[in-house]
């Protein structure tokens, strides 16, 4: 059996993956029962379910199962007849599990759309980081967040670890810290899960304007969710906040239209 503990496999996907337990073999297999392993959402592994081609196959299974969140059962065939054509001859049963961190919401500014979007989310299940590059806007007596973060939109932007999995929301104090950040956000090579940003029709298209006459539109314009939020009427920072925070919950869900609950 795999020496790979429960708590083991908790602190390698604290970050998000997949655990795999082998739960029924029979003939001849390198898998045996019990036998774990965690497969990290960037592919590398811990533990092990067999090693040669059954565990190459079931970390490439992990990997799918992270993407589309659904768990379950696959049984794997290892005669030399099978795919993955094996002289064992026995079978391996596993159960794929996937482990997604709670959501992380990286929101730059910190004014008052941005203080109510982070209590919105905070409730919603994100985990806030609160970003400004005004002293005092990103701190805990001013805005309600996980993480608090001040320094140099550009920078940041640049560096901050935000992965594919994360959520952006640009709420700067001005059109020109929005731009800065979209920016650099195009520039880099993971893309997240949701990036938008707030202001009229025109000001979004002027940002656009500006994004491709610098030569960064690859594409990923098109995903960005701009004017940010759904049309739902809303003037108040709390109301924007609100539909803000749902479309990311439709994106999040793999909602592709919004309908009432009563239709």
């Amino acid at each position: 059996m795999s020496v790979l503990t429960l708590k083991d496999i908790a602190e390698a996907l604290k970050n998000g993956g997949v655990y795999v337990v082998v739960v029924e073999v029979s003939g001849s297999t390198p898998a045996r029962p019990g036998a774990k392993m965690a497969v990290l959402y960037d592919g590398r592994s811990f533990g092990t379910v067999g090693g040669g081609a059954l565990e190459t196959e079931a970390i490439a299974e992990a990997l799918k199962r992270f993407e589309s969140g659904q768990a379950g059962l696959l049984k794997y065939e290892m005669g030399a007849e099978g795919p993955l054509a094996t002289e064992c001859g026995g079978t391996a049963t596993m159960y794929f599990e996937p482990i997604r961190p709670r959501a992380k919401l990286w929101l730059f500014g910190a004014g008052h759309v941005g203080r109510e979007i982070a209590k919105v989310a905070s409730v919603a299940g994100w985990h806030v980081v609160a970003v400004d590059d005004r002293p005092g806007a990103a701190a805990p007596e001013n805005i309600e967040a996980a993480e608090h973060i001040t320094g140099d939109y550009a920078g940041l932007a640049e560096k901050l670890p935000i992965s594919g999995c994360d959520y952006v929301v640009i709420v700067t104090a001005g059109h020109e810290g929005d731009e800065i950040i979209m920016k650099k956000l195009l520039a880099r090579k993971t893309w997240p899960e949701y990036v938008g940003m707030m202001g009229s029709a025109q000001k979004v298209a002027q940002v656009f304007s500006h994004i491709k006459k610098a030569g960064l539109d690859s594409g990923r314009i098109k995903s960005i969710h701009a004017p940010i939020g759904l049309n739902i009427g809303t003037v108040e920072p709390g109301e924007i906040a609100v539909a803000i925070v749902a479309e990311m919950l439709g994106v999040k869900n793999g909602i592709k239209e919004v309908r009432k609950c009563s239709e």
